[in-house]
C-alpha cells in the first residue's frame, strides 16, 4: 500500500476548475452572447428591447462566472475542502477524510482529465475526485498511480 502526502482542495482551485469546465463546454454560448451584445450596441437606448439585449448579452457571462465563484465559496461545500489522505494499491484508491474512509476501485473511474497540476477522476458524469500531482513522495509512486488510473 502506497501512502501520499495529505492534501486539500482550496475554494479558489475548485472555482477555477468549475469555471474552466463551464467555459470549455459552453464557450460558443458566451461567444454568441457577447457578439449579440456588441452587434446591438449601436442601437442601445433606441428601444427598451435593444437596451435589454445589450445589457443581458454582455452581463450574462459575467453573472454566470460570478455565480459559480460564489457558489463554490458557500458554507455548504466546506466538507469538499477537508484535508484528505490518499492511499492506493494495485486495485483500490483509499481516501481518508474526517476519520471516514472511502474506497474507490480503479476500474470504476469512468474518465480521467489530466492537467499540469492535478487529475480529475470522474466516477460519474458530474462527479469527480480531485487529486493533485505533487502529493507523491517519490517519482515511482507518481508513475504507479498514473499507470493505475490511466488503464
Amino acid at each position: 500500500m502506497t501512502k501520499t502526502k495529505p492534501y486539500a482542495l482550496s475554494k479558489n482551485q475548485y472555482a477555477k476548475i468549475l469555471i474552466h469546465k463551464r467555459f470549455k463546454n459552453f464557450w460558443w454560448l458566451y461567444a454568441i452572447m457577447i457578439l449579440l451584445g456588441l452587434l446591438n450596441l449601436k442601437t442601445f437606448n433606441e428601444s427598451s428591447f435593444s437596451s435589454f439585449v445589450v445589457i443581458f448579452s454582455l452581463a450574462y457571462p459575467i453573472v454566470t462566472f460570478l455565480f459559480l465563484y460564489l457558489w463554490t465559496h458557500a458554507k455548504a461545500h466546506n466538507p469538499i475542502f477537508s484535508t484528505t489522505n490518499l492511499l492506493f494499491d494495485n486495485e483500490f484508491i483509499y481516501f481518508h477524510v474526517n476519520k471516514n474512509e472511502t474506497k474507490l476501485h480503479h476500474e470504476s473511474i469512468q474518465k480521467v482529465v489530466s492537467n499540469k497540476i492535478y487529475w480529475l477522476l470522474y466516477v460519474s458524469k458530474g462527479q469527480f475526485v480531485y487529486i493533485p500531482k505533487d502529493i507523491f513522495y517519490t517519482q515511482d509512486d507518481f508513475n504507479k498511480f498514473s499507470v493505475m488510473i490511466n488503464t
